[in-house]
């Protein structure tokens, strides 16, 4: 009997809990703090390089050798390029030198230097004039992207490493990357 009557209870409490009100109910909850996460586009990557740069936001910092002042990953529709900044004192070698240096790195043939200024396209930056050269192995599907921005007493080298098609789409912001360098001292 006992049992029945705590069954019974559990029921009509039960029942009881299941009323059929309509009315509408609020809460309230504090909100909860987020930090800002928001990515910072001017970006003095080494301050002690004395350079920044505004870089697209989709490209992402990583960490490269002791000689970099700055890399990034940089994504594209199939794969992922790798982008470095070194500065080198003076010219840091011909631009003949650099240049075949860069082919060897591909496994293509040395040029003289009126092959390769035939090839490099003039820009105009926050540091002045410098240049730039597309080199490509279709048959090794690699390529790179190099800039050369001479600043007086020294030499910034922005090179892309990607395949062919990754650096077509990522020419145009390796462009503004290139032409946002700054002396930021």
């Amino acid at each position: 009997m006992a049992i029945k009557l705590i069954f019974s209870i559990l029921i009509l409490v039960f029942l009881q809990s299941c009323g059929q009100d309509t009315h509408i109910r609020t809460y309230q909850l504090s909100k909860t703090k987020v930090p800002n996460t928001k990515p910072q586009n001017k970006v003095p990557e080494n301050q002690d390089s004395g350079f920044s740069w505004t870089k697209p936001k989709s490209w992402i910092a990583s960490s490269g050798s002791s000689m970099r002042l700055a890399s990034f990953d940089i994504p594209f529709s199939v794969g992922m390029g790798d982008l470095s900044v070194i500065q080198l004192g003076g010219s840091g070698g011909s631009i003949e030198a650099n240049v075949n240096r860069w082919r060897r790195q591909l496994n293509l043939e040395p040029q003289a230097l009126f092959e390769i200024e035939k090839e490099m396209t003039d820009y105009k930056g926050g540091l002045g004039d410098y240049k730039i050269i597309r080199i490509i192995n279709e048959e090794l599907d690699s390529a790179f992207l190099c800039a050369i921005l001479p600043t007086g007493e020294q030499t910034l080298f922005v090179k892309l490493s990607a395949i062919p098609k990754g650096i077509r789409e990522i020419e145009t912001d390796f462009i503004s990357f290139c032409s946002s360098l700054i002396i930021s001292i």
